[in-house]
């Protein structure tokens, strides 16, 4: 066979077309990213409903309770920002160390001041019993202590304190320390600007620590040298030379404190309202009209035994994919700036609109795109109009790394199917090529370059396609062994069949140019013309075995009565050759069959002919019909001599005799 063409391309292989078939694995990712797309989208929404939900809710509880809007007369002329000091309620004891571990809870609370641009300081006011405590922590790129035995207090950097007594009469304290370690305020006199206390407060103690950006302060205050009012000061001295204050910042001026920095104390039948709604993870504020706090609760990030790795893997596990994800998917993460942490006044468009009567909810990234927020505001309302809004804020971090969870277990799923039914595919396809290549080679192996058949196909025993492709491939060579088996015999046989009858006649064609015998010539004459009639004979015998296959191909097939047609030709036998005696055994019934009658008839005349041919003088010939299950046997026999030793496979075939 032609095996000129050579190794086949690669993307020709049926290894390489099912790898390709394998790739529509990837519209199941697709599909389960546009679902997921779908469900994220449902989420959001079920989000927004929920906090508005709760906003309106809180809303309900709130109204008709006008008088928990009210912070006094004074708030209501619209104070500035600074104009209020939260104090927030505290479940540990403080240790007075200048560190905030025991801050922690509550460091998310932390007031920015100025609240807008770089900060100065943070701070926290916090009550526990009958104690106020106040986390300062200042920045300061340098630290000037005051020199040893220096009494005056605005030589050194310095915090200061203004309170209102409960009596009403104003008090300032001032903080500074020649070192790091435990203080005490000085009073100061509010009569002047006399730089030089008047006296130890022993009763305001504190810590002052260092740290890399400046300095903590932590001081314990009693709640009765403190009435509704406070400010802060922090007062910043850099040339250890001149001693000047460099800058000063304050909550309030001193001038104002009476009618601003007003303590606010949580409410707590307003505590407890928003207390009840709380969510997991979801700050809810209540604000009065003009934008001021008045409760919160809750926080955005979670507590810090709360807080776990936001990734797209729980932790212990680990995913060569993670690395890839982080690059591609958007991250959560809890550590990001919360803008609204500690403000004392909130400004947003869903706020403004809440207090114009409107609920609305806004979706806002972070100051730093770490963290989207989702915030909902629903006005509160009484008999005298709108008094102020509800404010309900929660994250999105939930709702990203469930949709990052699922699509890495999506994409890892069906990265996994897809190998394995790659790789199932790939050995498929490989032993498929393999069973075909041997197929190739072993009918390669058969066939010589000039068409020889040189060996036998062994079939296949597989019960599948390529079983029955070498199945037929085993067929088709052994007709073709056959075939070019006879035309190879056909030359000897042909001149094994013509030999006799050439020679004879070309003998009495010699010996009739020899001989003037009249008597002797016509018998010569005569014997040329018989082997000149057993030439023709034997063309006829060759183009009647032709006739006879395409009759053969070409005859339909009827449904006739086979023991009939063996009775009838019997009878016919007998009128032909009278001489013979013939005996038929066949069943009385009709025995149906589906075949060509003409052709049985045919092949039943030549069986004849051959047995009256060969039979023993005075013998009989018998004809019978023999049915089973699974088969009809047509016999004819007859008694006469036995056909020579390796004959019996080739009497059928075509230009076989054994006549003498």
């Amino acid at each position: 066979m032609d095996s000129s063409a050579g190794t086949p391309s690669p993307f020709h292989s049926i290894r390489f077309k099912l790898l390709l078939v394998s790739l529509t694995l990837l519209v199941i990712p697709w599909a389960g990213y546009r679902y997921i797309q779908e469900t994220e989208s449902f989420l959001r929404q079920s989000q927004e409903s929920m906090l508005l939900g709760t906003a309106q809710a809180v809303a309900a509880i709130l109204h008709n309770h006008e008088d928990m809007f009210t912070l006094g007369a004074a708030l209501d002329k619209g104070d500035e920002i600074e104009s209020i000091l939260y104090v927030h309620p505290m479940d540990t004891n403080i240790q007075l160390d200048g560190y905030t571990e025991e801050w922690q809870a509550y460091l998310q609370n932390l007031s920015r001041y100025p609240e807008q641009g770089e900060a100065v300081f943070e701070y926290l006011l916090g009550e526990r019993g009958s104690y106020l405590y106040l986390l300062l922590k200042v920045r300061d790129d340098r630290i000037l202590y005051q020199q040893p035995g220096e009494r005056r207090m605005d030589r050194s950097d310095f915090i200061e304190l203004a309170v209102v007594n409960p009596d009403g009469n104003l008090a300032i304290y001032r903080i500074a320390s020649s070192s790091p370690g435990w203080v005490n305020a000085k009073r100061m006199s509010t009569k002047n600007k006399d730089p030089y206390p008047i006296s130890t407060e022993v009763r305001i103690q504190g810590e002052w620590q260092e740290r890399d950006d400046g300095y903590t302060l932590e001081l314990r205050i009693p709640r009765y040298l403190v009435g509704e009012h406070m400010a802060l000061r922090v007062a910043d001295v850099d040339d250890p030379v001149s001693r000047k204050i460099e800058s000063s910042i304050s909550t309030t001026p001193i001038e104002q404190i009476g009618t601003s920095g007003r303590l606010i104390r949580p409410n707590p039948e307003m505590a407890r309202v928003i207390g009840g709604l709380e969510h997991e993870n979801a700050r809810i504020w209540v604000l009065d009209r003009y934008h001021r706090v008045l409760a919160r609760r809750g926080h955005l990030r979670p507590a810090d035994e709360e807080q776990h790795s936001n990734t797209l893997i729980d932790a212990g596990i680990q995913s060569i994919l993670h690395p890839l994800f982080r690059l591609v998917l958007d991250q959560s993460s809890d550590h990001f700036i919360d803008e609204f942490a500690g403000r004392s006044r909130l400004q947003g468009s869903e706020i403004k609109a809440a207090l114009a009567g409107t609920p609305q909810t806004r979706r806002h990234a972070t100051p730093d795109h770490k963290a989207m927020i989702l915030s909902s505001a629903w006005p509160v309302r009484s008999p005298d109009g709108i008094v102020g809004t509800v404010l309900v804020e929660q994250s999105t971090n939930q709702i990203l790394s469930l949709q990052n969870n699922a699509l890495e277990r999506l994409f890892g799923i069906t990265l996994i199917l897809f190998v394995i039914t790659s790789l199932g595919l790939l050995g498929f396809a490989t032993l498929l090529t393999d069973r075909i290549r041997r197929l190739h080679h072993q009918v390669e192996a058969a066939v010589t370059p000039d068409g020889r058949i040189q060996g036998e196909l062994n079939p296949s025993k597989s019960k599948n396609e390529i079983g029955d492709l070498g199945r037929s491939f085993s067929s088709v060579l052994n007709r073709l062994s056959e075939y070019n088996h006879y035309l190879e015999a056909m030359s000897s046989r042909l001149a094994h069949e013509l030999r006799t009858p050439l020679t004879i006649v070309k003998s009495s064609l010699e010996i009739l140019e020899t001989t003037s015998s009249s008597g002797e010539q016509q018998r010569y004459v005569t014997r040329a013309r018989e082997d000149t009639e057993r030439l023709g004979l034997i063309l006829h015998r060759m183009r009647e075995a032709t006739r006879l296959e395409q009759l053969l191909l070409q005859t339909e097939f009827e449904t006739f009565d086979l023991a009939n047609l063996v009775r009838v030709a019997t009878e016919s036998y007998r009128s032909a050759f009278p001489s013979i005696l013939f005996e038929v055994e066949v069943q009385s019934q009709a025995l149906l069959w589906k075949g060509a009658p003409d052709l049985i008839s045919q092949a039943l005349d030549k069986l004849v002919a051959n047995a009256v041919d060969f039979h023993a003088p005075g013998s009989t010939i018998r004809l019978q019909l023999k049915t089973d299950p699974k088969q009809i046997n047509l016999e004819i026999i007859n008694q006469g001599t036995s056909l020579p030793d390796g004959m019996k496979n080739e009497l059928f075939k075509s230009m076989i005799s054994i006549r003498q």
